[in-house]
């Protein structure tokens, strides 16, 4: 299935995702309409699905967690690409939908099961070497510095050797954020606490793609391969016409044309392989 295939088959299943479970929603009634675009997370599910078949063997029966599970717009599309995978996934338990029992009923429909915790402060509630897939996908901006090394060796130790690790980030070293220093304002806001989710906060740190791969490389786990997109148009103007999207969604059509400016793309996406125990 190719990546235009696969963002078919998912594109229903994250706009009932975000109807369903988003903040907004509620056990009687969907979120309220929305100017915001799924195109940025339909592009983004479908490049993790995409690099998660290029290095699954084909119809992987295995076990595998997704970390910060959010309200399911990867989750569930990647259970449904990939039907035979038993799935774990761990989100924060003040997180508005996690006690919804038409979540939960999601969940066992998609042979998912969820556990609540605070991964900044809590260990993961799983045994050694149990996973042979895990997704980490737009968490790692949100952990505080100070724990970020802890958070990974925690997620490394749960992965089995020859397992794989991919995440996913907003790119410290994008062309947008440059353009922001140049300018001389910051390229993240002072990080407030959610406040439909309390002891979750917003955007405290980003990484590029060498930091990162160093910092992986501390827990054991070895880059295979890195991919980095700008995915920035859709929430970019009001509507679908507006100028401001269009000139964004240009962007990365040249962007897809010349690679060096790859470099300079708004996300990064990385695969890792667990190739031993860290050092």
């Amino acid at each position: 299935m190719n990546r235009v295939e696969i963002e078919d088959k998912i594109a229903p299943i994250i706009e009932s995702c975000r109807l369903r479970f988003a903040p907004g929603s509620s056990e009687t009634s969907n979120s309220p309409p929305t100017l915001e675009s799924l195109r940025p997370d339909i592009r983004r599910v479908s490049l993790i699905a995409s690099l998660a078949s290029s290095v699954l063997e084909r119809d992987s029966d295995c076990e595998a967690l997704e970390v910060g599970s959010g309200f399911g717009c990867l989750l569930f599309p990647m259970a449904s690409l990939f039907p035979k995978i038993r799935w774990s996934a761990i989100d924060h338990p003040s997180q508005p939908f996690a006690g919804r029992e038409r979540y939960r009923t999601a969940l066992r429909e998609s042979n998912c099961e969820l556990a609540l915790l605070d991964l900044v402060h809590q260990p993961l509630p799983f045994s050694d070497r149990r996973f042979s897939l895990v997704t980490l996908s737009e968490v790692l901006e949100h952990l505080p510095t100070e724990r970020l090394m802890a958070v990974l060796s925690e997620i490394a130790r749960t992965i089995q050797p020859g397992g794989i690790l991919i995440a996913s980030s907003p790119n410290q070293a994008s062309l947008e954020n440059r353009l922001q220093l140049l300018r001389g304002k910051s390229i993240l806001d002072m990080p407030d606490e959610f406040s439909h989710a309390p002891g979750l906060f917003g955007h405290i740190r980003l990484y590029t793609t060498t930091e990162m791969q160093a910092a992986m490389g501390k827990t054991g786990l070895n880059l295979e391969r890195c991919v980095l997109e700008s995915n920035n148009s859709g929430y970019r103007g009001d509507s679908e016409s507006s100028w401001r999207r269009r000139i964004y969604r240009a962007y990365e059509r040249i962007e897809n044309k010349v690679g060096a400016l790859r470099q300079l793309a708004d996300t990064w996406y990385m695969v890792f392989r667990k190739t031993g125990e860290a050092p």
